[in-house]
């Protein structure tokens, strides 16, 4: 059936205009049925800046500048974005740079643009060549996958990633800046 008005005086025909609004453009290749299935999402753009705590939000699209603490099911950050702060995720995609403390529960994607520096944890972990991880790198145990213990109210101290590495903090000789960056190279 066509949208039509009613004749008009000279009897005429008159189509209706589509007032519906274009379509947004889906940011780092995503698609509109993965929309769909995300929930809410927070893009912050290009030459945005945004400070605080990010909270009730699915999925984190950083483009611009974002310095914040977060809890959330996916980050992405793109090749221009920075994301400055503490994001705990179940996925997190970066191709741009991350400064802070980023806990990837499921996966984590670095990008061959991408940089992390900070305290990292993650479930899995894919790097493409030229991506860049420097500072506290560790796998998440079983039990930090399943539950954060600053979740869960009375638990007891975090257990360390690796049992054989000795205990969670590092010793006063051994800083972040001394380690070396994690680096994917082919061949």
């Amino acid at each position: 059936m066509e949208n039509r008005k009613p004749s008009s005086p000279t009897g005429g025909y008159m189509p209706v205009p589509d007032r519906r609004p274009p379509a947004i453009p889906m940011p780092f290749g995503g698609t509109s049925a993965e929309s769909e299935e995300e929930g809410s999402r927070l893009i912050v753009g290009r030459n945005i800046q945004l400070k605080g705590e990010i909270t009730a939000c699915d999925t984190l699209v950083v483009e611009g500048r974002v310095e914040a603490s977060m809890n959330s099911r996916m980050i992405q950050v793109s090749e221009a974005g920075l994301f400055d702060g503490e994001a705990t995720v179940e996925t997190a995609e970066i191709a741009g740079r991350f400064e802070g403390t980023l806990t990837a529960r499921g996966r984590l994607l670095v990008r061959s643009t991408g940089k992390i520096t900070g305290k990292v944890r993650y479930g899995r972990v894919e790097i493409e060549d030229g991506g860049e991880i420097a500072g506290e790198i560790g796998v998440l145990s079983l039990d930090n996958k399943e539950k954060s213990s600053a979740d869960k109210p009375g638990a007891g101290p975090a257990k360390p990633a690796d049992p054989g590495a000795g205990p969670s903090k590092p010793s006063e000789s051994a800083t972040e800046s001394s380690q070396p960056a994690a680096r994917a190279g082919v061949g």
